[in-house]
């Protein structure tokens, strides 16, 4: 869809498909599909010159969302020379959220000129103080510990919450499994935030709360920070009304731009459940972290998946990512046991550049080789495998996926050693699946669903057979 979508702004059609592609980067995945078919933002800067106000507008839009630095400078030139009142609240406001504070620095809100400008010239106004807000911060201060122990649902990558339990016990904690989540008790949470393999850490309030601004404010009781924002997941009616009406209730200051904790409401029908998330806990889980790629898979994931991976081999394997992106899954790994060498091996030299800065960054000893896999041998295999596959949709297509996938699992054998193991996640489960199940020399030691921006990846776990 968001190809088609992308392909549809060179026709006539461009406003509706810009309004649809801000629609769809309202959501992490959204937004990493969208740079994907674009590529560059070439199409986009052409649009604001070529483009009526309406499209301009949504480009503005677009761009806010993207989030990318280097439209700064564009968007600084627009804003010299944006005429059409009603679309400079968009472009301030996407400058705002690119955090261009030294342009819109010297920026001044125009002044009406008749009756016909002043609700334009209050909305420029308006969206000039909201993208200022976001300058005016206040510095957190920083939380380690909670007054008390009490109750903490960590959160694990679907599928992965036994190795997030492993981990929290080698923490010093007892946890026990809730679905995809691990409760603890504890009251350290800097400690707590050393589980790589946990995406979040909610602290939870009420269960099963009427959802009625009075009821909800009174099962909320005291906030926990001096700052929070609320997070409405789930509800079907006014989102904004409820929101409104709930923030009087509460205490502490409603700053959704600059907050030191998240009132998390999930809602089920006409009730919900209550959580806190700390957002000023220490949180530095991944100093390798410093550069991605598109479709970079979560650092939670990517140690949820090699722990998961190292049960399946016995003495400390030699890793192997052929398709290895920023390098994710490898610092993953040298972070979570012991290894006998770390190998990245990907085609894009963007990709290797990134991974080399960010084992830089880290101080790893992971070594990464420009190279089609397809074209490449390793003298000695690997013990363990793990790979983030090219999914199929945010990264080539599935019926490339075909043609490589087939080579690759032919290959796979003779890049694992004798009794070697390899993970392989993927959205293109199905495909895979039968590829592996054919390949005489492999045995499918097993395979679940996980979850990954709204895409159900597969993992599939690979045992070389012995001769």
């Amino acid at each position: 869809m968001i190809e088609a979508l992308v392909q549809t702004l060179e026709t006539e059609a461009a406003g509706e498909a810009l309004s649809a592609l801000c629609s769809e980067a309202k959501t992490k995945a959204g937004r990493e599909q969208i740079e994907v078919a674009l590529g560059t933002h070439e199409t986009l800067y052409a649009l604001l010159e070529t483009g009526t106000p309406k499209v301009r507008k949504n480009v503005y839009r677009l761009l806010g969302a993207l989030e990318n630095e280097t439209d700064i400078p564009v968007l600084a030139r627009a804003l010299e020379t944006e005429t059409t009142l009603f679309a400079v609240p968009s472009l301030i406001l996407a400058l705002g959220n690119l955090g261009a504070e030294e342009v819109l620095c010297g920026y001044t809100v125009p002044a009406s000129e008749s009756p016909e400008t002043d609700k334009h010239i209050a909305a420029i106004a308006a969206a000039y103080g909201k993208a200022m807000q976001q300058f005016d911060r206040v510095e957190a201060e920083r939380l380690y510990r909670l007054p008390a122990a009490r109750e903490i649902l960590c959160c694990a990558p679907a599928g992965f919450a036994k190795e997030l339990q492993e981990e929290l016990d080698a923490l010093g904690f007892a946890g026990k499994i809730a679905g995809d989540a691990v409760r603890i008790t504890a009251a350290d949470v800097a400690r707590v935030y050393r589980a790589t393999a946990m995406t979040e850490a909610l602290l939870p309030i009420a269960a099963r709360v009427p959802l009625d601004p009075a009821a909800l404010a009174k099962a909320v009781g005291p906030c926990i920070g001096k700052r929070y924002r609320i997070e409405l997941r789930g509800y079907l009616k006014d989102r904004a009304k409820l929101i409104e009406r709930l923030k009087l209730r509460l205490d502490g200051v409603n700053a959704p731009s600059n907050y030191d904790c998240e009132l998390r409401i999930v809602c089920h029908g006409e009730d919900a459940d209550l959580y806190w998330k700390l957002w000023n806990v220490p949180d530095e889980r991944y100093p390798w972290r410093v550069g991605t790629v598109p479709a970079s898979i979560h650092p939670a994931t990517a140690s949820a998946l090699v722990r998961y991976a190292r049960k399946l081999v016995d003495a400390p394997p030699a890793v192997f990512d052929p398709f290895c992106g920023s390098g994710s899954l490898l610092f993953a790994a040298e972070a979570a046991f012991l290894t006998k060498g770390l190998l990245g091996v990907d085609c894009s030299a963007k990709a290797i550049a990134i991974a080399r800065k960010n084992a830089e960054a880290a101080g790893s000893k992971a070594r990464f080789v420009c190279r089609d896999i397809l074209r490449f041998d390793s003298p000695r295999g690997a013990g363990l495998i793990v790979s983030n596959l090219p999914f199929g949709n945010r990264v080539g297509s599935h019926r490339e996926n075909e043609a490589l996938y087939a080579r690759f699992v032919h290959k796979l054998p003779g890049l694992l050693s004798d009794g070697g193991a390899a993970v392989l996640y993927t959205a293109d489960g199905k495909l895979l699946e039968r590829l592996l199940k054919a390949e005489s020399r492999l045995e499918l030691a097993a395979s679940f669903r996980t979850e990954a921006g709204g895409l159900k990846p597969v993992v599939f776990a690979v045992r070389k057979k012995g001769l």
